[in-house]
């Protein structure tokens, strides 16, 4: 197992793109958090007076820690771009039939497969960190001397959601990598999925006779998923209507690791 971390942590430290994506996703994280605190700095002379509770405070922080995120979680691009690396360290290896050479480097696949999942949850983590963190270092220089409240226990907590969404994300496609053998397909599913299948899945609850079991659509995956993010407004119950941080985690999680297994189970019988 030590030869498998140590063979992928030396595969994706090697590979442009790793870095290409992840200087990135930092790059626009934290540009789009400058520009936003620019604006409401230079823009808004009520800001001190809007933002003086403890409450309103934080809302602004993590918004601006987790570009906007806490809204919506569709704002979070950094999980949507870094995410891509996860999908690279399978689809690289099929799509250039470098998985035989790995294979035959280190035959045990349950090995292989499981470095693959570990090193890239791995190094999402750091760089949602990182974003974060820089993200609110940028916000904190342009808001000092409003007098905001910096809760930090409860910002550790938004960034450390950021980080299991983005977990979760990346292993739900890697393990479509796996399953399709095509990093072109978990590409396009990663963005389809949210933002047009379940979107189009929920208007057809709108339809008569329908409309009575919408609720029904707080169990969709990706909209699950975005309740590991959204503070407000959530339910008391962990599977009440929309479904708090805690459910939305059971959801996405089962979900994630009902694909793992099956990624598991086809790359343990299937040819290289």
């Amino acid at each position: 197992m030590t030869a498998a971390l140590k063979y992928e942590w030396r595969r994706i430290t090697t590979l442009r793109s790793t870095w290409w994506i992840s200087g990135g996703a930092v790059m626009a994280a934290v540009s789009l958090t400058f520009l936003v605190a620019m604006a409401l700095r230079l823009g808004s002379g009520d800001l001190a007076d809007e933002t003086t509770s403890r409450s309103d405070s934080l809302i602004v922080l993590e918004m601006m820690t987790t570009q906007f995120s806490n809204f919506d979680p569709m704002f979070y691009l950094v999980a949507y771009i870094v995410a891509i690396v996860g999908i690279f360290s399978w689809g690289h290896e099929y799509r250039h039939g470098m998985i035989r050479a790995t294979l035959t480097a280190l035959p045990q696949r349950g090995a292989v497969w499981t470095s693959k999942y570990v090193v890239a949850a791995a190094w999402v983590t750091v760089v949602v960190i990182a974003t974060c963190v820089v993200s609110l270092l940028v916000a904190t220089l342009w808001f000092a001397g409003l007098g905001l409240h910096y809760d930090l226990p409860a910002l550790l907590a938004a960034i450390g959601r950021r980080v299991v969404y983005t977990v979760l994300l990346t292993w739900v496609v890697m393990s479509l990598t796996i399953l399709f053998r095509n990093q072109t397909f978990a590409l396009v599913a990663m963005y389809l999925w949210p933002m047009a299948i379940e979107t189009l899945i929920k208007g057809i609850f709108i339809v008569p006779g329908l409309s009575d079991h919408r609720e029904l659509t707080r169990f969709l995956p990706f909209n699950a998923g975005g309740r590991i993010m959204q503070r407000e407004p959530s339910a008391d119950s962990v599977f009440g209507d929309p479904l708090n941080a805690v459910g939305g985690f059971l959801v996405f999680g089962t979900f994630a690791a009902a694909l793992m297994l099956l990624a598991y189970y086809l790359f343990e019988k299937r040819d290289a």
